[in-house]
């Protein structure tokens, strides 16, 4: 389950999340260190900080840098912050046409998950299967790749770090769950809605 400071849960189960991407987004949404985010946000919730911290959290009293935390610490902290919290995509497509999106909002929106070019396969911890990555692009630095998230009949682009490939592969065609952050890209049309938004995605969670 995935909790945080102030309410807001998921049920989903977190995948994956990317800390160079999750990195950013704690800083938006609530600092970069323990003492900026508790000032933001209150003391609640702040223990499970203290116990990831170990020794550094002794050490430096409640200065604890974000960046010193497991990624899935990080996530799990700034998830209730998000503002726009499990969209399916029908509603994500309505507000980013109407521009309650822009870049760099943060996002959570709900839907299946498509991948092109990628074979179903079993996972297996002892010899895990090599994967042929599709569709490869560079976006605002990042080398990434490409999938839809659909949902009654509308489908729009996300994009992964191509280092997340062997794990966010084993969502493909399930119905997931995905964090991320807004970006700029030419326009096109989904469901009669002109959009301007593609979201990178910094965490996947699977949707039960």
């Amino acid at each position: 389950m995935t909790t945080g400071a102030e309410g807001g849960s998921s049920s989903n189960t977190l995948i994956y999340v990317d800390k160079d991407l999750i990195l950013p987004i704690a800083a938006r949404l609530v600092g970069t260190s323990l003492s900026s985010a508790s000032s933001r946000s209150g003391t609640v919730g702040l223990s499970w900080v203290v116990a990831a911290a170990g020794s550094y959290s002794r050490e430096r009293g409640t200065e604890i840098e974000m960046a010193k935390l497991f990624p899935e610490d990080i996530f799990h902290y700034c998830y209730p912050h998000i503002e726009r919290r499990s969209m399916d995509v029908r509603t994500y497509c309505s507000a980013a046409a109407s521009h309650e999106i822009i870049p760099p909002n943060v996002v959570s929106v709900t839907g299946v998950l498509r991948i092109g070019g990628v074979t179903p396969s079993s996972y297996n911890p002892f010899s895990p299967p090599k994967f042929d990555l599709p569709n490869q692009y560079r976006l605002y630095g990042y080398r990434t790749f490409n999938a839809a998230l659909e949902a009654n009949g509308f489908q729009v682009p996300v994009y992964f770090l191509a280092d997340s490939a062997d794990m966010v592969f084993y969502a493909n065609n399930k119905p997931v769950e995905v964090v991320g952050v807004t970006k700029w890209a030419p326009t096109y049309e989904v469901g009669g809605h002109m959009l301007n938004l593609i979201t990178l995605c910094a965490a996947l969670l699977l949707a039960k």
